[in-house]
């Protein structure tokens, strides 16, 4: 009984997180409308529901193939999908229909995303981890990423079970989401090689190739620019003002060039991948390579020109799988809700709404948020216990992590 409550427990819990998550978005949409930017002084504010009319899924257009969307092709599926469960709703509950439904999609992928981490073997303090965070209510339901978070998780999961052709699938499917689930490839690549096993690196880098091509080949041959609306997005969009580049414009008093940003933080990038490669990979077994995702992964929110608030979602559960102790955790998750409270009052006041905190006050939240994840970036790549060798097996490594420091 002690067993199964315990197995229980952070699923219960997490159904709790979540149902606190859709309450903070949903009690502002009870007139259908936001006025007098109560989205954002209320801390309400969620991309699906305005998103409805923006992308006219109200009118039935098909994404990319009657309006450009701007994510990738298996999150425009996902919006799709929800539309068509919203349109069976009366007319005037469209938007409303639209982010429930949606809702409770992405409620069901955070909770797969719980029970991929039970599956890694992963000890139930540790999945609390992702059950209980503050910023899986806060993020859940902002956006679509839940989707590819589960994906990315899959696709780890796989790798610890030796399915290569499966785990290249996941990720696959996982960049076609959202392009972050990409940054496991290259890993279980190179582990695969170390180890030399160049065919199951070859599986794995035709999977991920293939699914992802089944996936947006169709689109990217029918619809060619609303396929790359994406792309041309990303790369011409300035620096967003919840980044480090444009608190470094605000300091410099003048903005960047676009084209500068983009060359020098695609440097940077580089630059610290290749020294958390370098430096990550000759201190564990190349089985624990997937681990380095989680630093790269924090670089990248550092250096990129954007950090739109749900990406911490990418965060939790690679910190729950690979990092040997919570204070670093802690320390991010502290920080990422103190710039959610900050950030989006700041976003009221640009509306006119008032009193509304400063940029200097949200420069410093951001500082702290970046200072958090470079110190996980840091210990996840530095910290390795060489007595988890590759013989005890991948989940008796992500056991010995959950036991050496309790949360």
């Amino acid at each position: 009984m002690t067993v199964l409550r315990r197995a229980w427990l952070p699923t219960l819990l997490c159904c709790l997180t979540l149902l606190i998550g859709w309450w903070s978005k949903a009690r502002c949409l009870g007139d259908g409308t936001w006025t007098g930017a109560e989205q954002y002084l209320q801390w309400c504010y969620t991309d699906v529901f305005p998103l409805w009319t923006v992308e006219r899924l109200d009118e039935g257009a098909v994404p990319y193939f009657d309006h450009p969307v701007e994510y990738p092709v298996l999150t425009g599926l996902q919006m799709w999908l929800g539309q068509q469960v919203a349109q069976a709703f009366p007319p005037d509950l469209g938007a409303r229909a639209f982010f429930h439904v949606t809702a409770l999609m992405n409620a069901v992928l955070s909770l797969a995303v719980l029970g991929l981490l039970a599956l890694a073997g992963l000890p139930a303090r540790r999945r609390l981890w992702w059950a209980l965070a503050p910023p899986l209510a806060v993020y859940a339901f902002l956006n679509w990423d839940p989707l590819a978070v589960a994906l990315m998780v899959g696709a780890i999961l796989a790798h610890l079970r030796d399915r290569d052709l499966e785990a290249g699938a996941l990720a696959g499917l996982g960049v076609a989401a959202k392009l972050i689930p990409g940054v496991v490839i290259p890993l279980i690549l190179a582990a695969r090689l170390a180890q030399g096993r160049s065919q199951d690196a070859l599986r794995h880098l035709f999977a991920a190739a293939g699914v992802w091509l089944v996936v947006n080949l169709p689109v990217a041959v029918l619809v060619p620019e609303s396929w790359s609306r994406f792309f041309v997005l990303n790369r011409e969009r300035p620096a967003n003002f919840d980044s480090l580049w444009y608190l470094a414009e605000q300091v410099r008093g003048a903005a960047f060039p676009v084209a500068g940003i983009n060359l020098a933080s695609a440097l940077l990038l580089l630059g610290g991948w290749l020294v958390i490669a370098a430096v990550g990979m000759r201190r564990r077994d190349p089985s624990e390579w997937w681990a380095l995702a989680l630093p790269a992964l924090c670089w990248f929110l550092v250096t990129n020109k954007v950090y739109s608030p749900q990406y911490t979602l990418w965060i939790l559960p690679l910190a729950a799988l690979s990092l040997r102790r919570p204070a670093p955790y802690l320390g991010f998750v502290l920080a990422d809700v103190t710039v959610y409270l900050v950030e989006f009052p700041f976003l009221g006041g640009l509306q006119g709404a008032a009193p509304a905190p400063t940029y200097g006050l949200l420069a410093v939240t951001l500082l702290m948020r970046a200072g958090m994840l470079l110190w996980i970036a840091v210990e996840s790549t530095l910290d390795h216990d060489e007595t988890l060798t590759a013989a005890a097996g991948p989940k008796a490594r992500l056991r010995q992590v959950g036991r050496a420091q309790p949360a």
